[in-house]
Protein backbone atom coordinates (compact mmCIF):
# COMPACT_ATOMS: atom_id res chain seq x y z
CA UNK A 1 0.00 0.00 0.00
CA UNK A 2 1.51 3.69 -0.87
CA UNK A 3 1.64 6.22 1.18
CA UNK A 4 -0.95 8.23 -0.96
CA UNK A 5 -3.37 5.40 -0.81
CA UNK A 6 -3.07 5.70 3.26
CA UNK A 7 -3.70 9.02 3.39
CA UNK A 8 -6.38 9.59 1.06
CA UNK A 9 -9.43 7.63 2.72
CA UNK A 10 -8.40 10.11 5.91
CA UNK A 11 -8.93 13.08 3.49
CA UNK A 12 -11.80 12.12 2.20
CA UNK A 13 -13.10 11.54 5.99
CA UNK A 14 -12.16 15.42 6.58
CA UNK A 15 -13.89 16.19 3.47
CA UNK A 16 -17.08 15.22 4.92
CA UNK A 17 -16.42 16.06 8.41
CA UNK A 18 -15.78 19.69 7.25
CA UNK A 19 -19.06 20.14 5.88
CA UNK A 20 -20.53 19.40 9.19
CA UNK A 21 -18.02 21.44 11.22
CA UNK A 22 -19.10 24.56 8.97
CA UNK A 23 -22.80 24.02 9.92
CA UNK A 24 -21.96 23.65 13.53
CA UNK A 25 -19.91 26.91 13.35
CA UNK A 26 -23.05 28.28 12.11
CA UNK A 27 -24.95 26.76 15.13
CA UNK A 28 -22.31 28.57 17.63
CA UNK A 29 -23.04 32.01 15.83
CA UNK A 30 -27.00 31.32 16.75
CA UNK A 31 -26.17 30.38 20.25
CA UNK A 32 -23.70 33.77 20.79
CA UNK A 33 -25.04 36.30 18.67
CA UNK A 34 -27.86 37.40 20.76
CA UNK A 35 -25.06 38.52 23.23
CA UNK A 36 -23.95 41.22 20.25
CA UNK A 37 -27.57 41.81 18.82
CA UNK A 38 -28.89 42.75 22.36
CA UNK A 39 -26.37 45.45 23.15
CA UNK A 40 -26.44 46.95 20.42
CA UNK A 41 -30.22 47.26 20.10
CA UNK A 42 -30.48 48.84 23.47
CA UNK A 43 -28.02 51.88 22.10
CA UNK A 44 -29.91 55.23 21.54
CA UNK A 45 -29.62 55.54 17.77
CA UNK A 46 -31.13 51.63 17.55
CA UNK A 47 -33.65 51.55 15.23
CA UNK A 48 -35.31 48.83 17.02
CA UNK A 49 -37.09 48.76 20.74
CA UNK A 50 -37.13 45.61 22.63
CA UNK A 51 -38.61 45.06 25.84
CA UNK A 52 -36.47 42.74 28.40
CA UNK A 53 -39.33 40.14 27.84
CA UNK A 54 -38.28 40.32 24.13
CA UNK A 55 -34.55 40.16 24.90
CA UNK A 56 -35.02 37.07 26.97
CA UNK A 57 -37.64 35.03 24.35
CA UNK A 58 -34.88 36.08 21.36
CA UNK A 59 -32.22 33.90 23.13
CA UNK A 60 -34.24 31.54 23.87
CA UNK A 61 -36.26 30.47 21.98
CA UNK A 62 -33.90 28.72 19.95
CA UNK A 63 -34.65 25.94 22.60
CA UNK A 64 -38.37 26.10 21.35
CA UNK A 65 -37.53 25.70 17.91
CA UNK A 66 -34.55 22.95 18.21
CA UNK A 67 -37.82 20.65 19.71
CA UNK A 68 -39.77 21.10 16.16
CA UNK A 69 -36.55 20.26 14.58
CA UNK A 70 -35.83 17.03 16.44
CA UNK A 71 -39.02 16.03 16.35
CA UNK A 72 -38.39 16.03 12.15
CA UNK A 73 -34.71 14.47 12.20
CA UNK A 74 -35.41 10.78 12.97
CA UNK A 75 -37.82 10.45 10.46
CA UNK A 76 -35.31 12.83 7.86
CA UNK A 77 -32.20 10.46 9.61
CA UNK A 78 -34.16 7.42 8.46
CA UNK A 79 -36.03 8.01 5.56
CA UNK A 80 -34.00 10.06 3.82
CA UNK A 81 -30.06 9.80 4.99
CA UNK A 82 -27.55 11.77 6.90
CA UNK A 83 -26.12 13.24 3.80
CA UNK A 84 -29.89 14.79 2.73
CA UNK A 85 -30.82 15.68 6.23
CA UNK A 86 -27.45 17.60 6.54
CA UNK A 87 -28.31 19.69 3.40
CA UNK A 88 -32.03 20.39 4.42
CA UNK A 89 -31.51 21.64 7.48
CA UNK A 90 -28.50 24.22 5.90
CA UNK A 91 -32.26 25.84 4.56
CA UNK A 92 -33.70 27.02 7.38
CA UNK A 93 -30.48 28.51 9.14
CA UNK A 94 -30.08 30.53 5.64
CA UNK A 95 -33.36 32.16 5.86
CA UNK A 96 -33.00 32.85 9.44
CA UNK A 97 -29.98 34.86 9.10
CA UNK A 98 -31.11 36.56 6.23
CA UNK A 99 -34.74 37.13 7.77
CA UNK A 100 -32.01 38.43 10.93
CA UNK A 101 -30.35 40.91 8.65
CA UNK A 102 -33.58 42.54 7.28
CA UNK A 103 -35.48 42.33 10.46
CA UNK A 104 -37.99 45.46 10.86
CA UNK A 105 -39.12 44.77 14.66
CA UNK A 106 -39.37 42.04 17.32
CA UNK A 107 -41.83 39.51 15.46
CA UNK A 108 -39.04 39.32 12.28
CA UNK A 109 -36.89 38.64 14.83
CA UNK A 110 -38.34 36.07 16.62
CA UNK A 111 -39.11 34.57 13.28
CA UNK A 112 -35.67 34.21 12.40
CA UNK A 113 -34.40 33.18 15.68
CA UNK A 114 -37.04 30.09 14.95
CA UNK A 115 -36.07 29.14 11.20
CA UNK A 116 -32.35 29.15 12.45
CA UNK A 117 -33.16 26.78 15.60
CA UNK A 118 -35.46 24.75 13.48
CA UNK A 119 -32.15 23.63 11.16
CA UNK A 120 -29.97 23.39 14.34
CA UNK A 121 -32.64 21.08 15.84
CA UNK A 122 -32.07 18.83 12.46
CA UNK A 123 -28.37 19.30 12.78
CA UNK A 124 -27.98 18.39 16.72
CA UNK A 125 -29.88 15.00 15.99
CA UNK A 126 -27.43 14.56 12.72
CA UNK A 127 -24.08 15.76 13.38
CA UNK A 128 -22.37 13.79 15.94
CA UNK A 129 -24.32 10.90 13.91
CA UNK A 130 -23.42 11.60 10.26
CA UNK A 131 -19.46 12.42 11.82
CA UNK A 132 -19.20 9.04 13.65
CA UNK A 133 -20.56 7.41 10.71
CA UNK A 134 -17.77 8.77 8.23
CA UNK A 135 -14.54 8.16 10.69
CA UNK A 136 -12.42 5.32 11.06
CA UNK A 137 -12.18 4.56 15.39
CA UNK A 138 -8.60 5.68 15.59
CA UNK A 139 -9.78 9.82 14.08
CA UNK A 140 -13.52 9.32 15.28
CA UNK A 141 -12.24 11.16 18.50
CA UNK A 142 -10.82 14.19 17.31
CA UNK A 143 -13.41 14.08 15.06
CA UNK A 144 -15.97 14.09 16.87
CA UNK A 145 -14.30 16.72 19.47
CA UNK A 146 -14.41 19.07 16.15
CA UNK A 147 -18.44 19.69 17.29
CA UNK A 148 -16.87 21.05 20.41
CA UNK A 149 -14.41 23.31 18.19
CA UNK A 150 -17.16 24.41 15.58
CA UNK A 151 -18.66 25.66 18.43
CA UNK A 152 -16.16 27.96 20.20
CA UNK A 153 -15.78 29.26 16.66
CA UNK A 154 -19.01 30.17 15.47
CA UNK A 155 -19.33 32.17 19.18
CA UNK A 156 -16.10 33.95 18.51
CA UNK A 157 -16.97 34.41 14.97
CA UNK A 158 -20.38 36.33 16.12
CA UNK A 159 -18.68 38.20 19.13
CA UNK A 160 -15.86 39.33 16.70
CA UNK A 161 -18.19 40.47 14.10
CA UNK A 162 -21.12 41.93 16.36
CA UNK A 163 -18.25 44.55 18.13
CA UNK A 164 -16.96 45.28 15.01
CA UNK A 165 -19.72 45.45 12.52
CA UNK A 166 -23.16 46.57 12.64
CA UNK A 167 -25.14 43.78 13.90
CA UNK A 168 -27.26 43.43 10.21
CA UNK A 169 -23.80 43.28 8.24
CA UNK A 170 -22.73 41.02 11.08
CA UNK A 171 -25.43 38.50 10.56
CA UNK A 172 -25.09 38.75 6.81
CA UNK A 173 -21.23 37.55 7.89
CA UNK A 174 -22.31 34.74 10.05
CA UNK A 175 -24.91 33.14 8.07
CA UNK A 176 -22.38 32.93 5.37
CA UNK A 177 -20.85 30.10 6.62
CA UNK A 178 -23.72 28.02 5.99
CA UNK A 179 -23.48 28.19 2.16
CA UNK A 180 -19.96 26.60 2.52
CA UNK A 181 -21.46 23.81 4.40
CA UNK A 182 -23.92 23.44 1.91
CA UNK A 183 -21.45 23.06 -0.95
CA UNK A 184 -19.02 20.68 1.22
CA UNK A 185 -21.86 18.16 2.44
CA UNK A 186 -22.90 18.16 -1.01
CA UNK A 187 -19.77 16.62 -2.18
CA UNK A 188 -19.31 13.68 -0.18
CA UNK A 189 -21.49 10.34 -0.06
CA UNK A 190 -23.95 9.04 1.53
CA UNK A 191 -22.63 7.39 5.19
CA UNK A 192 -22.13 3.31 4.42
CA UNK A 193 -23.78 2.00 7.56
CA UNK A 194 -27.07 4.21 6.47
CA UNK A 195 -26.79 2.40 3.25
CA UNK A 196 -26.08 -1.23 4.44
CA UNK A 197 -29.31 -0.40 6.65
CA UNK A 198 -31.27 0.50 3.58
CA UNK A 199 -29.97 -2.88 2.09
CA UNK A 200 -27.80 -1.33 -0.63
CA UNK A 201 -24.71 -3.63 -0.30
CA UNK A 202 -23.00 -2.19 -2.77
CA UNK A 203 -23.50 1.41 -2.50
CA UNK A 204 -22.24 0.76 1.12
CA UNK A 205 -19.03 -1.07 -0.30
CA UNK A 206 -18.17 1.64 -2.13
CA UNK A 207 -18.78 4.30 0.34
CA UNK A 208 -16.69 2.26 2.80
CA UNK A 209 -14.01 1.77 0.93
CA UNK A 210 -14.05 5.89 0.20
CA UNK A 211 -13.59 6.74 3.27
CA UNK A 212 -11.44 3.64 5.07
CA UNK A 213 -9.50 2.63 2.26
CA UNK A 214 -8.97 -0.89 0.97
CA UNK A 215 -7.19 -2.88 3.53
CA UNK A 216 -7.74 -6.02 5.45
CA UNK A 217 -8.72 -4.62 8.40
CA UNK A 218 -11.68 -2.57 7.00
CA UNK A 219 -12.59 -5.31 4.80
CA UNK A 220 -13.65 -7.34 8.15
CA UNK A 221 -15.21 -4.64 9.64
CA UNK A 222 -17.10 -3.98 6.76
CA UNK A 223 -18.28 -7.40 6.58
CA UNK A 224 -19.34 -7.49 9.96
CA UNK A 225 -21.30 -4.12 8.85
CA UNK A 226 -23.10 -5.92 5.84
CA UNK A 227 -23.90 -9.18 8.25
CA UNK A 228 -24.90 -6.95 11.23
CA UNK A 229 -27.57 -5.69 9.32
CA UNK A 230 -28.53 -8.86 7.02
CA UNK A 231 -29.85 -9.69 10.79
CA UNK A 232 -31.60 -7.26 11.52
CA UNK A 233 -33.06 -6.29 8.55
CA UNK A 234 -34.01 -10.22 8.65
CA UNK A 235 -35.72 -9.81 12.32
CA UNK A 236 -37.42 -6.42 11.29
CA UNK A 237 -39.33 -8.52 8.47
CA UNK A 238 -41.23 -10.81 11.38
CA UNK A 239 -42.94 -8.13 13.05
CA UNK A 240 -41.92 -4.35 12.49
CA UNK A 241 -44.41 -3.23 15.08
CA UNK A 242 -43.05 -5.78 17.33
CA UNK A 243 -39.51 -4.91 17.16
CA UNK A 244 -40.76 -1.06 17.76
CA UNK A 245 -42.98 -1.77 20.90
CA UNK A 246 -40.25 -3.72 22.23
CA UNK A 247 -37.36 -1.04 21.48
CA UNK A 248 -37.68 0.72 24.72
CA UNK A 249 -37.04 -2.90 27.04
CA UNK A 250 -33.69 -3.47 25.31
CA UNK A 251 -30.64 -2.62 27.04
CA UNK A 252 -29.17 -1.33 23.71
CA UNK A 253 -31.87 1.36 23.55
CA UNK A 254 -32.28 3.06 27.07
CA UNK A 255 -28.98 2.36 28.07
CA UNK A 256 -27.61 5.20 25.99
CA UNK A 257 -30.84 7.06 25.77
CA UNK A 258 -30.50 7.88 29.48
CA UNK A 259 -26.69 8.47 29.24
CA UNK A 260 -27.40 11.53 26.75
CA UNK A 261 -30.53 12.12 28.51
CA UNK A 262 -27.65 13.16 31.61
CA UNK A 263 -25.00 14.24 28.85
CA UNK A 264 -27.44 16.97 27.36
CA UNK A 265 -29.04 17.90 30.84
CA UNK A 266 -25.01 18.33 31.90
CA UNK A 267 -24.73 20.26 29.31
CA UNK A 268 -27.01 23.32 29.47
CA UNK A 269 -26.92 23.27 33.28
CA UNK A 270 -23.04 23.74 33.00
CA UNK A 271 -24.00 26.97 31.48
CA UNK A 272 -22.88 26.04 28.15
CA UNK A 273 -25.90 28.50 25.91
CA UNK A 274 -26.26 30.69 29.10
CA UNK A 275 -22.89 32.35 29.31
CA UNK A 276 -22.43 33.00 24.91
CA UNK A 277 -25.99 34.66 25.41
CA UNK A 278 -25.43 36.79 28.26
CA UNK A 279 -21.63 37.35 28.23
CA UNK A 280 -21.35 41.03 28.53
CA UNK A 281 -23.81 41.36 31.66
CA UNK A 282 -21.63 38.37 33.51
CA UNK A 283 -18.63 39.34 32.84
CA UNK A 284 -19.65 42.85 33.90
CA UNK A 285 -21.01 42.32 37.15
CA UNK A 286 -17.50 39.20 38.01
CA UNK A 287 -14.96 42.07 36.88
CA UNK A 288 -16.69 44.42 39.19
CA UNK A 289 -16.66 47.32 36.05
CA UNK A 290 -13.45 47.66 35.99
CA UNK A 291 -13.12 45.92 32.56
CA UNK A 292 -14.72 47.09 28.96
CA UNK A 293 -17.29 44.81 28.47
CA UNK A 294 -16.13 44.01 25.17
CA UNK A 295 -12.91 43.21 26.21
CA UNK A 296 -14.51 40.70 28.79
CA UNK A 297 -16.50 39.11 26.18
CA UNK A 298 -13.45 38.60 23.83
CA UNK A 299 -11.70 36.99 26.74
CA UNK A 300 -14.28 34.36 27.47
CA UNK A 301 -14.14 33.94 23.56
CA UNK A 302 -10.55 33.62 23.43
CA UNK A 303 -10.51 31.10 26.44
CA UNK A 304 -12.78 28.98 24.60
CA UNK A 305 -11.72 29.01 21.44
CA UNK A 306 -8.14 28.05 22.67
CA UNK A 307 -9.00 25.33 24.73
CA UNK A 308 -11.71 23.68 22.27
CA UNK A 309 -8.83 23.41 19.77
CA UNK A 310 -6.60 21.89 22.85
CA UNK A 311 -9.80 19.70 23.29
CA UNK A 312 -9.47 17.94 20.29
CA UNK A 313 -6.41 16.74 21.37
CA UNK A 314 -7.07 15.80 24.58
CA UNK A 315 -10.19 14.25 23.64
CA UNK A 316 -8.06 11.81 20.85
CA UNK A 317 -5.30 10.94 23.02
CA UNK A 318 -7.53 10.26 26.63
CA UNK A 319 -10.03 8.09 27.51
CA UNK A 320 -14.07 10.01 27.18
CA UNK A 321 -14.32 9.52 30.82
CA UNK A 322 -11.25 11.00 31.98
CA UNK A 323 -11.68 14.00 30.04
CA UNK A 324 -15.27 14.18 30.94
CA UNK A 325 -14.30 14.31 34.46
CA UNK A 326 -11.67 16.65 34.25
CA UNK A 327 -13.95 18.97 33.09
CA UNK A 328 -16.55 18.55 35.78
CA UNK A 329 -13.98 18.68 38.62
CA UNK A 330 -12.17 21.96 37.19
CA UNK A 331 -15.71 23.33 36.05
CA UNK A 332 -17.18 22.76 39.89
CA UNK A 333 -14.19 23.78 41.76
CA UNK A 334 -13.63 27.22 39.60
CA UNK A 335 -17.63 28.20 39.68
CA UNK A 336 -17.60 27.78 43.86
CA UNK A 337 -14.98 29.83 43.41
CA UNK A 338 -15.54 32.45 41.21
CA UNK A 339 -19.37 32.51 43.81
CA UNK A 340 -16.70 32.60 47.08
CA UNK A 341 -15.06 35.73 45.90
CA UNK A 342 -17.83 37.59 44.43
CA UNK A 343 -19.95 36.75 47.81
CA UNK A 344 -16.52 38.30 49.37
CA UNK A 345 -16.06 41.58 47.35
CA UNK A 346 -19.89 42.50 48.07
CA UNK A 347 -19.40 41.80 51.77
CA UNK A 348 -16.45 44.23 51.68
CA UNK A 349 -13.11 41.25 52.14
CA UNK A 350 -11.78 42.49 48.70
CA UNK A 351 -9.99 45.38 48.26
CA UNK A 352 -11.12 48.03 45.47
CA UNK A 353 -7.66 47.59 43.75
CA UNK A 354 -8.77 43.53 43.30
CA UNK A 355 -12.49 43.86 42.42
CA UNK A 356 -11.67 41.81 39.44
CA UNK A 357 -9.72 39.10 41.04
CA UNK A 358 -13.18 36.95 40.33
CA UNK A 359 -12.30 37.05 36.54
CA UNK A 360 -9.84 34.61 36.94
CA UNK A 361 -11.66 31.42 38.64
CA UNK A 362 -14.36 32.46 36.04
CA UNK A 363 -11.93 32.07 33.10
CA UNK A 364 -11.18 28.84 34.85
CA UNK A 365 -14.39 27.73 34.85
CA UNK A 366 -14.92 28.32 30.86
CA UNK A 367 -11.88 26.34 30.39
CA UNK A 368 -12.96 23.42 32.10
CA UNK A 369 -16.57 23.45 30.76
CA UNK A 370 -14.73 23.76 27.14
CA UNK A 371 -12.31 20.66 28.03
CA UNK A 372 -14.47 18.35 28.94
CA UNK A 373 -18.41 19.58 29.13
CA UNK A 374 -18.54 20.82 25.55
CA UNK A 375 -16.66 18.01 23.38
CA UNK A 376 -17.81 14.89 25.53
CA UNK A 377 -21.63 14.61 25.12
CA UNK A 378 -21.15 15.43 21.01
CA UNK A 379 -18.50 12.54 20.72
CA UNK A 380 -20.89 10.17 22.79
CA UNK A 381 -23.39 11.00 20.96
CA UNK A 382 -22.24 9.58 18.23
CA UNK A 383 -20.75 6.72 19.07
CA UNK A 384 -23.57 5.27 22.26
CA UNK A 385 -26.51 4.43 19.67
CA UNK A 386 -26.66 1.38 17.67
CA UNK A 387 -27.83 1.81 14.24
CA UNK A 388 -31.32 0.30 13.85
CA UNK A 389 -32.12 2.90 16.95
CA UNK A 390 -29.28 5.76 16.04
CA UNK A 391 -32.05 8.29 14.09
CA UNK A 392 -34.79 7.92 16.65
CA UNK A 393 -32.03 7.97 19.73
CA UNK A 394 -30.41 10.81 18.67
CA UNK A 395 -33.75 12.04 18.32
CA UNK A 396 -34.57 11.70 21.71
CA UNK A 397 -31.60 12.59 23.75
CA UNK A 398 -32.04 15.65 21.21
CA UNK A 399 -35.38 16.32 22.99
CA UNK A 400 -33.58 16.97 26.70
CA UNK A 401 -30.93 19.17 25.11
CA UNK A 402 -33.56 21.46 23.56
CA UNK A 403 -36.18 21.96 25.87
CA UNK A 404 -33.00 22.17 28.62
CA UNK A 405 -31.51 25.15 26.06
CA UNK A 406 -35.38 27.10 26.61
CA UNK A 407 -35.78 26.29 30.26
CA UNK A 408 -31.62 27.59 30.86
CA UNK A 409 -31.58 30.46 28.40
CA UNK A 410 -35.20 31.97 29.00
CA UNK A 411 -34.85 31.34 33.08
CA UNK A 412 -31.35 33.41 33.00
CA UNK A 413 -32.26 37.03 33.40
CA UNK A 414 -34.61 36.32 36.06
CA UNK A 415 -32.03 34.03 37.96
CA UNK A 416 -29.38 36.78 37.66
CA UNK A 417 -31.61 39.06 39.13
CA UNK A 418 -33.09 37.33 41.79
CA UNK A 419 -29.93 35.28 42.98
CA UNK A 420 -27.26 36.95 40.79
CA UNK A 421 -23.97 35.87 39.32
CA UNK A 422 -22.50 34.36 42.61
CA UNK A 423 -25.46 32.96 43.40
CA UNK A 424 -26.28 31.38 39.44
CA UNK A 425 -22.35 29.61 39.91
CA UNK A 426 -23.54 28.04 43.04
CA UNK A 427 -26.57 26.47 40.88
CA UNK A 428 -24.59 25.47 38.31
CA UNK A 429 -22.05 23.86 39.86
CA UNK A 430 -24.45 21.85 41.67
CA UNK A 431 -25.94 20.70 38.78
CA UNK A 432 -22.76 19.61 37.26
CA UNK A 433 -21.88 17.94 40.21
CA UNK A 434 -25.03 15.83 40.71
CA UNK A 435 -25.12 14.85 36.76
CA UNK A 436 -21.51 13.97 37.28
CA UNK A 437 -22.22 11.78 39.68
CA UNK A 438 -25.04 10.05 37.97
CA UNK A 439 -22.48 9.83 34.83
CA UNK A 440 -19.80 8.15 36.87
CA UNK A 441 -21.76 4.72 36.85
CA UNK A 442 -23.15 4.97 34.10
CA UNK A 443 -21.04 6.04 31.35
CA UNK A 444 -19.02 3.16 29.85
CA UNK A 445 -15.48 4.03 28.01
CA UNK A 446 -15.78 4.02 24.40
CA UNK A 447 -12.23 5.49 23.14
CA UNK A 448 -10.64 3.34 20.77
CA UNK A 449 -13.92 0.78 19.69
CA UNK A 450 -15.37 0.55 16.99
CA UNK A 451 -19.51 1.40 16.51
CA UNK A 452 -19.78 -2.31 16.46
CA UNK A 453 -17.93 -3.40 19.67
CA UNK A 454 -20.03 -0.46 21.49
CA UNK A 455 -23.12 -1.42 20.27
CA UNK A 456 -22.01 -5.49 21.69
CA UNK A 457 -21.19 -3.80 25.02
CA UNK A 458 -25.23 -2.53 25.23
CA UNK A 459 -26.29 -5.26 23.71
CA UNK A 460 -24.27 -7.66 26.81
CA UNK A 461 -22.51 -10.08 24.09
CA UNK A 462 -19.07 -10.86 25.20
CA UNK A 463 -16.36 -10.67 23.52
CA UNK A 464 -16.15 -15.04 22.71
CA UNK A 465 -19.23 -13.85 20.44
CA UNK A 466 -17.81 -11.15 18.93
CA UNK A 467 -14.47 -13.26 18.28
CA UNK A 468 -17.29 -15.25 16.38
CA UNK A 469 -18.84 -12.81 13.99
CA UNK A 470 -14.80 -11.86 13.04
CA UNK A 471 -14.20 -14.96 12.12
CA UNK A 472 -17.56 -15.33 10.20
CA UNK A 473 -16.57 -12.04 8.07
CA UNK A 474 -12.73 -13.68 7.17
CA UNK A 475 -14.63 -16.64 6.24
CA UNK A 476 -16.99 -14.60 3.65
CA UNK A 477 -13.74 -12.32 2.72
CA UNK A 478 -11.75 -15.39 1.84
CA UNK A 479 -15.44 -16.60 -0.20
CA UNK A 480 -14.83 -13.44 -2.27
CA UNK A 481 -11.18 -13.50 -3.08
CA UNK A 482 -12.08 -17.14 -4.25
CA UNK A 483 -15.06 -15.89 -6.26
CA UNK A 484 -12.96 -13.09 -8.19
CA UNK A 485 -10.11 -15.56 -8.22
Amino acid sequence: MTESTYVSPFLHQLLAVSGVVMYMIGTGANIAFPGVLLVQLKEPESVLRLTPDHESWIASILGLALISGILVAPLCLQKLGRKLTNQLSSLPALGGWALLATAKGPTALLVSRSLQGFGMGLQAAAAPVSIAEYSAPKHRGIFLATIAFSFATGMLIAHVFGTLLYWRSAALACGSVYVLSLVLVSLTPETPPYLASRGQNEACRRSFRYFRGFNANSEKELEILLNSQKKTTSANKVSKWKTYSEMVKKPEFYKPTVIMMFMFVLFQVSGMTVVPSYTVPMMNEVCGGVIDPNVSMLMVDVVRFVTAVLSCFVVNKLNRRTVLFLGIIISVISLLVSALLLYMRDFGYIPDAYIWVPIIPTLVYIFGKTLGILPIPWAIAGEVFPLAYRSIGSGISGMFLSIMFFVVVKTAPFTFELIGVKGTFCVYAASIAVCGIFLYFLLPETKGKTLYEIECYFKGIKDDERQLELHEAEKMLELEKVECG
